[in-house]
């Protein structure tokens, strides 16, 4: 895979990269065989267009430009498959870079075109923005490409007249948006600080199929940049613990992103022979790029075995280009509460399922899903024919999950043998029912009236809580979030679930409630009336009796 890269190391920082004078570094023991694989499962490649906002206020917000360098690792994790197009906005739309594809002439033209984003704009038009970003696809963009736009924006819609702003929001909402799912155009966006028309921009995204991240702050822009690579491009990736990660021989080229614990540490990379590489070490085989608060480097044929990153915090990623892939299903999970998703992974090698007993019997597959809050649960899948598995033993492993809380999700989807490991990280939001179509609360039943307390029916004992099958049990913080069968605890954030049983709806449950009552209300009339009739019948006869009584007397 063709990647690019600034020729300056520190992008915004001004530090120049000191290149290593070995023209060959020593970095792996063989050249890998396997003929080379897009590392990624979509076929195809993207147009992707960058919305980037230039107003005034990202001078406050992101002032050491920071947009800048995330924006280049966007770039530069793209392949050679790909294009990629940059339009700056504030009062209007800016096209800076049509829409180019990678390769060795055009690299430094698309690096370059991210420093003429700018922060002297007085308005924010978010709707010209999105506009111009669909006129660029429709104009240049190729049949059999997905396109895609990625719109920042730390405001709101501002051309100097509510009444203007108030319009352009509607016609967004109503033509914009409509267009874009027409023309099947993903939109990504992110909300950069909670100043940001939050609802606005993740109503884009939800609409148009793609994905809303919100950046805190400006530390965060790569990491939210890397969650909408791994969202359009689904690449194969290593886990990475503790900073190690492991590469295995169908490995042809690794790059990572490392986020710094600081901004004056240093990033280096120790190989699995012990050799430890920085940015001066950058070449041929090793390429590096330096940015306040992140590295991204790249190694071709890296040497098999363990690599350790040193100095870097948490939130490393490590993209690979091999022919050993892990695939999923569903690819682009849009869910929502209470609905259930059954979860499938499996390994392929050369594009063909990977089942061979001898690799898979030595294999784990497990998920680390992370839910709104932010907590982490772990969990194995597996391959027994249940839990939304299709068959037994088939290679395909599966589980069957549902979701309480809306919100954002990930999923980190890992399979792991004796000599390699694979990730893939899924990106999805899960989404809140429409108002309408929530259950109506309760209203109050009229009863009948009763002559006195009828004793309730007692309620019919619990099921019991099924067997665990998950091997290691889920943080207790996660439990709100989702669920997962097949855990004894009904509150588990994650829970493994058989398929589910169907539900009672309110409206039947209110409707049972009311015939008990009024069953019961008619008996205790019942009962009340003939007390009554028999208590009359009684001051009858004692009656009778009294004006026997009288008359025997009067005699």
């Amino acid at each position: 895979m063709n990647r690019m890269y600034p020729t300056d190391a520190r992008a915004g920082v001004g530090n120049a990269l000191i290149p290593s004078i070995l023209g060959w570094l020593v970095l792996c023991s063989v050249i890998v065989s396997w003929p080379a694989v897009a590392a990624v499962d979509k076929a195809g490649g993207v147009d992707a267009v960058l919305l980037i906002d230039s107003s005034g206020s990202m001078a406050k917000n992101d002032p050491d430009k920071l947009r800048v360098p995330a924006a280049k690792m966007f770039m530069s994790l793209l392949g050679n498959t790909d294009r990629i197009g940059l339009i700056s906005f504030s009062d209007n739309g800016y096209p800076v870079l049509h829409l180019t594809a990678p390769a060795p002439e055009t690299n430094a033209r698309i690096l370059s075109s991210a420093d003429r984003v700018s922060s002297k704009g007085v308005y924010t038009n978010l709707y010209a923005a999105m506009e111009k970003g669909l006129a660029m696809l429709a104009k240049e963009g190729k049949k059999g490409q997905e396109p895609m736009l990625v719109l920042m924006s730390d405001g709101r819609m501002d051309v100097g007249d509510t009444d203007e702003d108030f319009a352009l929001t509607q016609k967004l909402r109503q033509e914009l948006i409509e267009k874009a799912k027409q023309r099947g155009v993903k939109v990504y966006t992110i909300a950069f600080t909670e100043s940001s028309d939050m609802d606005l921009l993740h109503d884009i995204a939800r609409k148009t199929g793609g994905l809303f991240k919100l950046a805190h702050t400006d530390k965060d822009l790569h990491e939210v940049f890397s969650a909408i690579f791994e969202s359009a491009k689904d690449p194969d990736m290593l886990p990475i613990k503790g900073g190690e990660f492991t590469v295995d021989n169908s490995i042809e080229e690794v790059t990572i992103v490392a986020s710094k614990k600081r901004e004056d540490v240093r990033i280096y990379l120790q190989s699995p022979d012990g050799k430890k590489f920085s940015s001066d070490d950058a070449g041929d085989k090793l390429k590096w790029f330096l940015s306040q608060h992140f590295d991204m480097i790249t190694v071709k044929n890296p040497r098999p075995g363990t690599w350790k990153l040193l100095g870097s915090g948490e939130g490393n990623r490590a993209y690979i280009v091999t022919n050993m892939r892990l695939n999923h299903s569903p690819q682009s999970p849009s869910l929502k509460v209470n609905e259930d998703m059954v979860l499938e992974a499996w390994l392929e090698q050369d594009g063909k399922l990977l089942n061979r007993e001898a690799v898979l019997t030595h294999t784990k597959f497990s998920m680390d899903i992370q839910v709104p809050s932010g907590e982490v649960a772990h969990f194995e899948l597996h391959d027994q024919g249940r839990e939304g598995d299709k068959a037994a033993a088939d290679g395909k492993y599966s589980t069957l999950l549902a979701y309480q809380n809306p919100g954002s999700y990930q999923i980190d989807l890992i399979a792991k043998g004796e000599t390699f490991s694979r990730q893939k990280t899924i990106h999805f939001e899960v989404q809140a029912p429409p108002p309408e179509l929530s259950a109506p609360a309760a209203e109050p039943v009229a009863e009948a009236p009763q002559p006195a307390p009828v004793a309730e029916p007692e309620p019919a004992p619990a099921p019991e809580a099924a067997p665990p099958v998950v091997e290691e049990p889920p943080a207790p913080a996660t439990a709100e979030d989702t669920q997962v069968a097949e855990e004894p605890p009904a509150d588990e954030a994650v829970e493994a679930k058989k398929p589910a049983k169907k539900k009672m709806s309110l409206g039947i449950a209110i409707g049972i409630f009311a015939g008990i009552n009024v069953v019961l209300g008619g008996i205790g009339f019942a009962v009340w009336w003939f007390l009554k009739r028999r208590k009359k019948g009684a001051d009858e006869a004692s009656e009778d009796d009294e004006d026997e009584t009288e008359d025997g007397d009067s005699k």
